[in-house]
């Protein structure tokens, strides 16, 4: 007999079972707790963990044919189960470097360039981003298509990436709380292209962005989702004037290209967008296993999160003037838009992160 660390979405249980025993004895043996919850396998076809939701299966297939390497172990010996019926869900997605929607990008970062963000994000795990996200339990209203996971606290940049004219301009903010309405990025003697803006910020005061719990912020919950979601838009400048120079362009933007796939690369991670190609490397906190894999986040160890104002940035912005741009509201280049959670406690974020995340999981079947 081996002792099985089973997770019913996040919550440990310990578990003696023999690796060919079917599932449908493991779940015997978890008992009347583990009837809402399904079991996770990678699937190796879509490469994917993926929900086994025809329980006609476990009386077919055995423990070590859903186990995933255990790194507290480093045993085959972790089995993770979805919650898929009840009030809660849990969350599955696809973890991405950036968040695309037609010639703009958005990525969220941990600040480490002001002094007291510095500070307040040690010890700290790189926010998560995903994207193409789904709810394990199928009667949920829950559906958030991109999401951002920090940790309680963190202070972030937000950093927009667009295609711009003469340059761009962008806004953050939810529905409740505008973190800039407005601020550019200027091309100079070098238009029609795409560039990086980086924000530490809010506009109107020298607050860094800090992302807290709504619960902790005293969001009403029926308001929750107002401060939770937060829309980035980015559209062209044409025209504006610095140090007594103006600089124009009337170009459109380019053809909006599909979203960057990732492709696997010796040394690391490339994902190649159709306007440029971008490098980038998979976070050392965060490494869940094949690029294409949902990762997979419990319901119980996140609660929802919103940008909120926190200590003091040294970020500056310059000036232009004589502006001439696109209509923010209706010409835009791109608008991303994302959920952000948090997780409930550092101890949660370590467990979703190390643990049930782990790198290259085995097959099922």
């Amino acid at each position: 007999m081996t002792q099985y660390a089973v997770y019913l979405s996040g919550s440990k249980r310990a578990v003696e079972a023999k690796a060919t025993d079917t599932l449908s004895i493991l779940r015997a043996k978890l008992g009347s707790s583990a009837d809402s919850y399904a079991f996770v396998y990678f699937n190796t076809f879509t490469e994917k963990k993926t929900i086994l939701t025809d329980r006609s299966v476990e009386a077919r297939q055995t423990v070590a044919a859903i186990a995933f390497p255990d790194p507290t172990t480093s045993t085959n010996t972790l089995i993770q189960m979805s919650v898929v019926a009840g009030n809660k869900t849990d969350l599955f997605g696809t973890k991405t470097d950036w968040l695309y929607n037609r010639n703009a990008g958005v990525r969220i970062t941990l600040n480490t360039s002001d002094t007291k963000a510095v500070e307040a994000n040690k010890g700290k795990f790189a926010p998560i981003m995903l994207t193409d996200v789904q709810p394990s339990n199928e009667s949920s209203a829950a559906f958030y298509d991109r999401v951002v996971v920090c940790e309680k606290g963190s202070i972030v940049n937000f950093n927009v990436s667009s295609w711009g004219a003469a340059g761009f301009g962008y806004s953050v903010a939810s529905q409740k709380d505008t973190i800039c309405s407005s601020l550019y990025n200027t091309f100079g003697d070098s238009p029609n292209r795409m560039s990086t803006s980086v924000l530490r910020r809010y506009k109107d005061s020298n607050n860094s962005i800090q992302i807290e719990s709504t619960e902790s912020l005293n969001i009403p919950t029926d308001e929750t989702i107002f401060y939770q979601k937060v829309t980035v838009k980015t559209w062209r400048l044409t025209s504006y004037k610095k140090d007594g120079k103006t600089y124009s362009s009337t170009m459109q933007p380019p053809t909006p290209q599909a979203p960057p796939t990732l492709m696997l690369a010796r040394g690391g991670l490339t994902a190649s967008t159709g306007l440029t190609e971008m490098r980038m490397s998979a976070s050392a906190d965060f490494d869940p296993g094949a690029a294409s894999g949902d990762v997979y986040i419990p319901g119980q160890d996140v609660e929802t999160g919103a940008p909120s104002r926190g200590p003091e940035s040294q970020q500056s912005f310059g000036s232009i003037s004589n502006l001439k741009q696109d209509d923010p509201n209706n010409t835009v280049v791109g608008v991303v838009i994302f959920y952000f959670f948090v997780f409930k406690d550092h101890e949660a974020a370590n467990r979703v992160i190390n643990i049930l995340n782990a790198p290259n999981p085995l097959a099922f079947g």
